[in-house]
């Protein structure tokens, strides 16, 4: 079946998205939530629709450059159908398989795992797992949708882990929304509740490229590093921060 692709952007060869590969990223439109300091709030409404055959064409032009294709959004696991039809096709066109996502569909990430269409999984753990009325804030929707969430994310990153898919957490941080104290306590449940290939990310915020957070104030790359350096990771291989004034750093 030839499934139809709301279609966000498609950028040809990355080598910042997957750390140490050159991959396609392939955008879709819509998200189950309204983050306020979301960087791809372009992607987040409309309708651009394409073909999933239109979309492998694209793909083919970029496969002699690259070597992984990384679903991003929006939330590619809103189009099930055409994530899976063309994580299949990248496979068939021996790529390594990339997917950014909030965790919310647990059950589609399941069904990519158990027909091994994952190579590794960029999980955006937004806030404190423990804390879904404060989830709920940051991913911009209700409690009922914030308790969803939290339960997602969390079983999203048990199933991965266990079915040694190389996972990396990533935590966006903002003044006054998620900063040190939220940082703690998302490295304490990962190093609580995990075990696998693990890495822990903290990206600084860009109010600019915000919709609703452009007067927020920046944690600048030192207080990023101090963020990173105050946790004590038990279950994780390796902490990175990423800011504008050094990009991607390794820190631990």
């Amino acid at each position: 079946m030839n499934h139809i692709f709301n279609f966000g952007h498609f950028i040809p060869i990355s080598t910042v998205d997957w750390h140490g590969r050159s991959a396609s990223v392939l955008f879709s439109r819509g998200c189950q939530f309204d983050c306020p300091y979301c960087q791809n709030h372009a992607y987040l409404t409309g309708r651009v629709d394409r073909t999933v055959e239109d979309i492998r064409s694209t793909i083919d032009k970029a496969v002699p450059f690259i070597s992984a294709l990384v679903f991003s959004g929006g939330e590619p696991t809103l189009q099930s159908d055409a994530l899976i039809d063309l994580a299949r096709y990248a496979k068939s066109k021996s790529l390594d398989v990339g997917l950014e996502t909030n965790g919310f569909a647990v059950d589609v990430i399941k069904e990519m795992v158990d027909e091994k269409l994952l190579d590794k999984v960029f999980l955006d753990i937004k806030a404190p797992l423990d804390d879904a009325v404060q989830y709920a804030m940051v991913a911009g929707t209700d409690e009922e949708i914030g308790a969803r969430a939290v339960k997602g994310a969390a079983g999203t990153l048990e199933l991965c882990l266990n079915k040694d898919i190389e996972v990396e957490v990533r935590t966006t941080v903002f003044k006054g929304l998620v900063g040190p104290e939220q940082v703690s306590e998302i490295m304490s449940y990962l190093n609580t509740n995990t075990s696998g290939n693990l890495t822990y990310a903290i990206q600084q915020g860009i109010p600019e490229n915000t919709r609703n957070l452009k007067d927020t104030g920046i944690f600048t790359r030192d207080e990023l590093l101090k963020m990173a350096r105050a946790v004590e990771p038990e279950h994780v291989n390796h902490i990175r921060i990423r800011t504008r004034e050094h990009g991607d750093e390794l820190i631990l």
